[in-house]
C-alpha cells in the first residue's frame, strides 16, 4: 500500500496551515491594534474612554504573544499539528471568557460577537486538527504494513 499523506503532497498542508496563518495574524494584528491604537480601538468598538490604559495594552501584548504561539506549529505542521489542540483550547477558554464577562462593558454586543468568531475559529480548528490527525494515523498505518511487508518479504 503507498502511503499519500502530507510527507509526499505537501498540498494536502495547505489549507490546515491557511487557516492556521489567519487565526494567528487576527491575534497579532488585534494585539498590536489594542497595544498601539488602544484610544482609537475603544471609542471605535466599546463607545468610551480608556480608563487604565496599562491593563488594556497589557491584553494587546498577550493576544500578540498568543498570535506568535498560534504561528509556530507551521513550522512543521506535519509533526507538530496536537499544538493545534492548545490554540483550541485558547479559544475555548475565549468564548467563555467573553461571554461570562460581556456585562461588565459598555458594549456587550461586540464582545458577543468577539466570542461568535473565537468559537467559529475553534470549530474550523478542531477539523483542521482532526483532518492532520487522521492523515498522520494513516501515515502511521502505512509505515506499520510496510514493515510487516518487509519482515513476511525476508
Amino acid at each position: 500500500m503507498k502511503y499519500s499523506g502530507p510527507e509526499k503532497k505537501s498540498k494536502d498542508l495547505f489549507w490546515p496551515a491557511i487557516v492556521l496563518f489567519l487565526v494567528g495574524m487576527h491575534s497579532i494584528l488585534l494585539g498590536l491594534i489594542i497595544y498601539f491604537f488602544t484610544d482609537f480601538f475603544y471609542k471605535t468598538f466599546f463607545g468610551a474612554n480608556v480608563e487604565n490604559i496599562f491593563f488594556v495594552r497589557q491584553s494587546g501584548t498577550f493576544l500578540f504573544l498568543a498570535g506568535l504561539f498560534y504561528l509556530y506549529p507551521l513550522v512543521n505542521l506535519r509533526n507538530q499539528y496536537n499544538l493545534i489542540l492548545v490554540v483550541i483550547i485558547s479559544k475555548i477558554v475565549a468564548v467563555y471568557f467573553l461571554i461570562a464577562n460581556a456585562g461588565y462593558t459598555s458594549a456587550p454586543a461586540m464582545i458577543y460577537i468577539a466570542a461568535f468568531f473565537d468559537g467559529l475559529m475553534a470549530l474550523v480548528l478542531v477539523g483542521v486538527y482532526f483532518r492532520l490527525r487522521g492523515t498522520s494515523l494513516q501515515k502511521k498505518r502505512s509505515i506499520r504494513e510496510t514493515k510487516v511487508g518487509l519482515k513476511k518479504a525476508a
